[in-house]
């Protein structure tokens, strides 16, 4: 039987999860007086890297899915992802540093090929340079404060701007960006001077950790730019980010249970884990930036905007049933938008927490009540070890459903909802073998290797153990194995998939150990490469485009940002034969358009749909902007709007919830004194928040899981989407579905 391992959607990044990184732990946090204003010096790539760097070329160019040849064309899009990588808000390269690279943008392809670094390390000198005099220059205008008043903005988000054409241009460029960062502070209510003082130490520190650079923090960052050309799935990981991985991929994890990743100087949320501390509290959302850190209830917040992203993590680190308190600037907001501060309990995360679960919720509709179970599935989790070893419970999602579902089949419920949404994927095999769960028998997915040989795995069990109406709730964030089985859902019309389009991961990973190949004591690290593509029954791939709902709801997560055909170097769409399978025939293909004039319907008089609604547009306004006024007086308008709007939708969740309005926006978001003990208060600026824990325990509802569960109560009240119970497993037989 296959053990393939389908890697979540996690690209190189350091994990929150309470255990140690040797490159953050020896590092001095504290700036010296001494340093400011001394040239960076400049690095040198080391022998052994040379060693690494073949060995990766040499295993990207054989193995690889894409077969990508190490060539002229691949060199450029190394070198446009090294300069991305280096320099994402264009503010510290010219566009003369920019034309004087231009050399290599045909030559790294024989550097890589030949063990040449030094053209990569001459770049990112240059940068360190560039980076040096910003700083400088930065920390002299705060000798002075700003005029407030000019009529002007800055365009913070500069991903597609043009490389900035002059020293004249950039200085302008810093005069907007500091006296912005000099804003969000004022309307925080810093005087100048606190305000001065704090972003002197920011610039400070930022230039404090260029100086602790390493020449394999530099080597990392080329090799990564290199693979990113490939396409986003493949990545070397260096010795500390695999130990990282590892710790990870074995579920025993402490700390708050969210990954994070370097963006820009910003130190970004990429993935909330499901069942740590972090998902529980419902105040941490991906792409949420730390602005900063506190130790215990009463510590002082420290900045680490400008921190190296492994100094941010052992700041956050630390023992079970410590507190540490974080600094947020909203996913989405632009900079100097009001922050929020969530205190969280650091606590061990394991594979118990993270295993699927359920509950019921109940509807009501012509005067009866629908029970719903509700089955949460963070991910698709094995014990590979205990699976081979043969042991009877050995770790598993399709056994924890299997027995959800028996439980749920014992309560008589009236229908079942999958929910996928924020899962990353995990286990091939069980996303196989949860398909076998609902549908009788058939293939469930179609692998094609670097050769092109396909392998058609087919559901090994007899008799399934739920009959009745389904649903799978996916979202952007459901990747990789989920989308598998979407798909077979999808296909064999077994159930209804509602939520938005999925992720677009439709490619196998493998880990390589780089120590196998590479002589010497060193650790060399791990190589993550693509090595295959799966495919649908009806043999269209779910890369780039994953899987299309059938009932589309709406989202917060913008397509444009999140998803695989967001990535350049993404591996293209594309289709192979269909393989022999038979589509089931319980009338959910003519009920759809039923179920969505019943969902339209329903949801036109729905006060809680309104406020979802009135969430998603506030949020989305934020979003899109990517230039802030610098003028204080309009920015304190601007300020005061957003928090007029928000508490006008948090009273409207409160409204719902029975409770009496409230006249600020801290005390309408303060529900401790109205909610049972145990329970979370919630009003996220996302308001897509579930992150899988779907429980109402929070001042808001899951407005779209509710939105599922109509719906399948429509499914039973239409008679749609039920097996024969002749097709249930002999101990499920007797009550499969209600």
């Amino acid at each position: 039987m296959r053990q393939k391992l389908l890697l979540a959607l996690i690209a190189v990044s350091l994990f929150v999860l309470g255990v140690s990184v040797a490159a953050s732990t020896s590092r001095d946090q504290t700036p010296s007086a001494s340093s400011a204003g001394r040239p960076l010096p400049a690095i040198s790539p080391q022998p052994r890297q040379t060693l690494v760097d073949q060995a990766i070329a040499g295993l990207l160019t054989r193995y690889h899915y894409g077969h990508a040849a190490l060539d002229d064309a691949l060199s450029e899009q190394i070198f446009k992802h090294y300069l991305e990588d280096l320099d994402p808000s264009r503010s510290y390269f010219l566009q003369s540093d920019v034309d004087g690279f231009a050399k290599y943008r045909d030559q790294l392809d024989d550097a890589i090929r030949n063990g040449n670094l030094h053209p990569a390390f001459d770049i990112y000198n240059v940068y360190q340079k560039r980076v040096a005099q910003r700083i400088d220059y930065a920390i002299s205008l705060l000798s002075h404060e700003p005029d407030f008043k000019v009529k002007e903005s800055y365009t913070f988000d500069r991903r597609k701007a043009p490389w900035v054409q002059s020293p004249e241009a950039m200085n302008t460029l810093w005069q907007k960006r500091v006296k912005s960062d000099a804003l969000g502070l004022l309307l925080a209510g810093k005087t100048w001077q606190q305000t001065a003082d704090i972003l002197r130490k920011r610039y400070r520190n930022f230039e404090h950790r260029a100086r602790q650079v390493t020449d394999e923090d530099v080597f990392d960052l080329f090799m990564n730019s290199y693979t990113r050309s490939l396409d986003p799935h493949t990545d070397y990981f260096s010795p500390p980010q695999s130990q990282e991985f590892q710790i990870q991929m074995s579920l025993k994890l402490q700390g708050i249970g969210a990954a994070l990743v370097s963006d820009g100087e910003y130190t970004k949320v990429e993935r909330v884990l499901p069942g740590g501390p972090a998902a529980h509290s419902k105040e941490l959302h991906p792409d949420d930036r730390i602005t900063g850190v506190a130790q215990g209830d009463k510590g002082d917040m420290v900045d680490v905007v400008g921190w190296r992203l492994d100094d941010v993590v052992s700041l956050i680190r630390g023992n079970p049933g410590t507190v540490v308190r974080l600094q947020i600037l909203p996913a989405g907001a632009a900079p100097g938008s009001p922050e929020r501060i969530i205190k969280l309990v650091r606590d061990t995360v394991k594979l118990e927490a993270q295993a699927a679960h359920q509950h019921i919720v109940t509807v009501k509709q012509d005067h009866r009540t629908y029970r719903i179970g509700v089955v949460v599935i963070p991910s698709f989790y094995s014990d590979f070890q205990g699976r081979m070893e043969g042991e009877k419970n050995y770790a598993s999602t399709t056994h924890d459903v299997r027995r959800l579902l028996q439980q749920l089949n014992a309560a008589h419920v009236d229908g079942v909802i999958i929910d996928l949404r924020n899962n990353g994927g995990g286990s091939l095999q069980e996303a196989d073998d949860l398909t076998g769960l609902f549908i009788p028998h058939g293939p469930m997915v179609q692998i094609r290797d670097t050769d092109g040989k396909v392998d058609v795995e087919d559901d090994d069990h007899s008799g399934v153990t739920y009959t009745g109406p389904l649903a799978v709730l996916v979202n952007r964030f459901t990747a990789s194995a989920s989308e598998i089985f979407a798909a077979a859902i999808q296909d064999y019309h077994r159930g209804v998939i509602i939520g938005s389009t999925t992720y677009g991961k439709g490619t196998v990973q493998t880990l390589f150990d780089l120590n196998r190949i590479i002589p010497g004591d060193d650790d060399a690290g791990q190589l993550k490469l693509t090595v295959e593509k799966f495919y649908r029954v009806n043999g269209a791939s779910t890369q780039r485009k994953g899987v299309t709902p059938d009932i589309t709801l709406p989202t917060a997560i913008d397509p444009t940002e999140f998803g695989e055909e967001t990535q350049d170097s993404a591996l293209p769409w594309d289709q192979i034969a269909a393989t022999d399978y038979t589509p089931l025939h319980l009338g959910i293909d003519k009920a759809l358009p039923a179920l969505i004039r019943l969902h339209d319907a329903r949801i036109a008089h729905d006060k809680a749909w309104a406020l979802y609604l009135d969430e998603l547009k506030l949020y989305k306004q934020q979003r899109d902007e990517n230039a802030v006024s610098l003028v204080l007086s309009e920015r304190e308008k601007q300020r005061a709007e957003l928090d007029r709007q928000r508490l006008k939708i948090a009273n409207g969740w409160r409204e719902l919830k029975g409770l009496p309005p409230a006249a600020t926006l801290d005390a309408a978001l303060d529900t401790d004194k109205d909610k049972k003990p145990g329970s979370h208060a919630t009003a996220s600026p996302n308001p897509e928040d579930s992150g899988g824990d779907t429980e109402d325990n929070g001042l808001e509802p899951d407005v779209l899981l509710n939105a599922a569960a109509h719906i399948v109560s429509d499914m039973d009240r239409l008679g749609v989407g039920r097996l024969p119970r002749a097709a249930a497993a002999p101990d499920n037989a007797a009550a499969s579905g209600n």
